[in-house]
């Protein structure tokens, strides 16, 4: 009687374990289908050859090239790029009307402009700027555009003396 105990025993748990997995399976089958898509793990940033999106304060027709510097207050690769920044504004004062220089900042214009005042930057700036909103993935970006609003080439992160070098020859041409 024993043994036929315990296999009845053995035959109702097997029997609960199918069905558990059974459930689970279909559980997942049906939310793989019909559950809510996952958004990609990387959004891919602004590139080359994409359209820039409008911004306030900026217009892209006002010089034949405009260098965007997406930073933030916060941000310490932004603080190394200092000294790059400033010869890029240099070489915006030496080149007049032919390219424009802005800064982007996320920050409120408080912060932003005690962070200008602060480092000695003498540059145009636009605070409260959402960075999603131009799809930039991180802080420092610098982005070049033409006067048609168009990605001319974007460098993202703090920038090799060669990444630098790259900046001031695209900005020649």
């Amino acid at each position: 009687m024993r043994r036929d105990s315990w296999a009845k025993y053995l035959e109702i748990s097997t029997n609960i374990a199918v069905l558990v997995v059974a459930v689970v399976l279909l559980a997942a089958f049906i939310s793989a289908r019909f559950g809510q898509p996952r958004p990609p793990a990387f959004q891919r940033g602004i590139g080359k050859g994409d359209a820039m999106p409008s911004l306030p304060s900026v217009d892209y027709r006002a010089a034949p090239r405009t260098l965007l510097l997406a930073l933030s207050a916060e941000c310490g690769y932004c603080q190394d790029s200092l000294p790059f920044y400033r010869r890029l504004i240099d070489k915006q004062r030496k080149d007049g009307k032919n390219l424009a220089v802005v800064a982007l900042f996320p920050d409120s214009e408080t912060v932003v402009n005690e962070y200008k005042q602060r480092n000695s930057l003498e540059i145009r700036s636009v605070a409260s700027v959402d960075p999603t909103t131009f799809r930039v993935t991180g802080t420092p970006t610098v982005i070049l555009v033409d006067a048609q609003g168009n990605v001319s080439d974007v460098w993202v992160g703090r920038l090799s003396a060669v990444d630098e070098q790259q900046v001031m020859t695209a900005l020649q041409h």
